[in-house]
C-alpha cells in the first residue's frame, strides 16, 4: 500500500464516526504527525467499537506480534483509546473529535508536538466545524448553571446539570484543547470536564485528573463567573462531557458565531427575561457576559434578542441588579434520550450509517 493511501484510508474510516473528518491538506498532515506509517497501518485494524489487539492486527492483514506494544504506546500519546473488559485490554479508534484534536493538548504543557500541531488545526477547524451536525440534530447543547433554572415550572432531569454530574460514576477535568491550541484568551484552561470510562481512561494515561463531584460542581459555579458557556453531549441519558466555552476560542462556538453552522449546538431551552423596575441599563449582560451579541440597552433597559440567544444564563448570573432570569422557552429543543440515538440519527442524516456499521462489524 503507498503510503499516500494509508493515511486517506484512516481518514476515510474517521470520517465514518459521528464527528466525521473531512478532507483537507491539513489533516493529512496532522495524522503523518500523529501516527508514523507503520502505526498507521496497524490503526486501519481499529474501530470505534473496542478490540483486542489481536483482533487489530488481523482486520489490519498484519502479524500479531508486537500489536498490543504498538496500541499501548500510541493509547499513551491519546491517539487510540484503551479500556479493559473481563480482564482484557481492548482498543478502539479515538475520532477527531472528542479525540485526535483533543488529546495531545489536554495535559496542557507545550511541546514540540503542540507547536506542530496547533498551526494545522487552527486552518482544519473552520472546515471540520462548520460540518458538525445536521439540520435535524445537534452534537451538543448548551445548559446553563443549575441554580438558574431548578425552581423554573417546566425543568426536566436532563436541564439539571448538578444532578446528571451526579449519575455519573467516576469524574475528571483537563485542559480545555481549544484555548490550549488557539491561545486567544486569558480563560481558565483546565476547564474540560470528563465522565466515567473516558474519564477512567484519560486520568489513567496522564491527560486529566480525577476530582469529587462537589469539586466540579463549585468548578462550574467559577466558570460561570468568569463568563464560559457550558456545553453538554446532546442526550438525555448521560453526560460524556462539560464543555466550558469562550467564543474566541471554542470551536463548537465559533462554529456557530464565526462559521453559520446552526447544526453545531442546540440551545439550553431556557430564555432570559428582564424585570424593568429592577434593570439599571448598566450593560452589564450585553457587553460583558454575552457571547451571541443577542443583548441591547435600549432606553436604559435590556432587551433579548431571543432568535440569537442560546439560553446560557450567563447574563442572568452576571447581572448586578439581578434584573434577569430564565424561563422556559416556548418551544424548547427536547435532547435525543440516549448518546446512540444522537449519533445514529447524524450517521443517518450524512448517509454514514452503512459505513459506520461496515467498520464496527467483526
Amino acid at each position: 500500500m503507498e503510503d499516500t493511501d494509508v493515511y486517506e484510508q484512516l481518514r476515510r474510516n474517521l470520517d465514518v464516526f459521528v464527528t466525521g473528518c473531512p478532507p483537507a491538506p491539513e489533516i493529512d498532515e496532522i495524522l503523518r504527525i500523529l501516527f508514523n506509517e507503520d502505526e498507521a497501518l496497524l490503526a486501519l485494524g481499529l474501530s470505534f467499537m473496542p478490540r483486542t489487539a489481536d483482533d487489530v492486527a488481523e482486520k489490519a492483514g498484519l502479524p500479531p506480534t508486537g500489536a498490543a506494544d504498538v496500541l499501548e504506546t500510541l493509547a499513551d500519546r491519546g491517539v487510540v483509546f484503551a479500556s479493559v473488559r473481563d480482564g482484557a485490554r481492548l482498543y478502539s479508534l479515538a475520532p477527531v473529535m472528542p479525540g485526535l484534536f483533543e488529546l495531545p493538548f489536554m495535559k496542557g504543557a507545550k511541546s514540540e508536538l503542540t507547536d506542530r500541531l496547533a498551526p494545522l488545526w487552527q486552518v482544519y477547524m473552520p472546515i471540520y466545524s462548520s460540518m458538525l451536525g445536521t439540520p435535524g440534530m445537534a452534537i451538543s447543547r448548551i445548559i446553563p448553571v443549575q441554580e438558574e433554572v431548578e425552581n423554573e415550572p417546566g425543568v426536566l432531569t436532563y436541564d439539571m446539570l448538578y444532578d446528571l454530574i451526579d449519575k455519573a460514576k467516576t469524574v475528571g477535568v483537563a485542559h480545555c484543547a481549544c484555548r490550549e491550541c488557539e491561545e486567544r484568551c486569558e480563560a481558565p484552561r483546565e476547564a474540560c470536564m470528563v465522565f466515567d470510562s473516558k474519564c477512567d481512561f484519560l486520568v489513567e494515561r496522564g491527560f486529566a485528573r480525577e476530582i469529587t463531584k462537589d469539586e466540579m460542581k463549585a468548578m462550574l459555579r467559577d466558570m460561570d463567573e468568569a463568563g464560559l458557556v457550558h456545553q453538554v453531549n446532546n442526550a438525555q441519558d448521560r453526560l460524556t462531557m462539560i464543555c466550558n466555552c469562550c467564543p474566541c476560542c471554542c470551536h463548537l462556538l465559533r462554529g456557530l458565531i464565526e462559521f453559520g453552522n446552526a447544526s453545531v449546538l442546540v440551545n439550553s431551552g431556557f430564555v432570559p427575561v428582564v424585570d424593568a423596575e429592577l434593570c439599571a441599563g448598566c450593560a452589564t449582560c450585553a457587553d460583558e457576559r454575552c457571547p451571541m451579541g443577542a443583548i441591547e440597552v435600549v432606553d436604559d433597559i435590556a432587551t433579548i434578542d431571543e432568535a440569537r440567544c442560546i439560553g446560557c444564563g450567563l447574563c442572568v448570573t452576571g447581572c448586578p441588579s439581578e434584573a434577569l432570569k430564565l424561563v422556559r422557552r416556548e418551544g424548547a429543543p427536547v435532547p435525543p434520550g440516549t448518546v446512540r440515538d444522537m449519533g445514529l440519527k447524524i450517521l443517518s442524516d450524512k448517509g454514514r450509517l452503512e459505513g459506520f456499521i461496515k467498520l464496527n462489524q467483526g
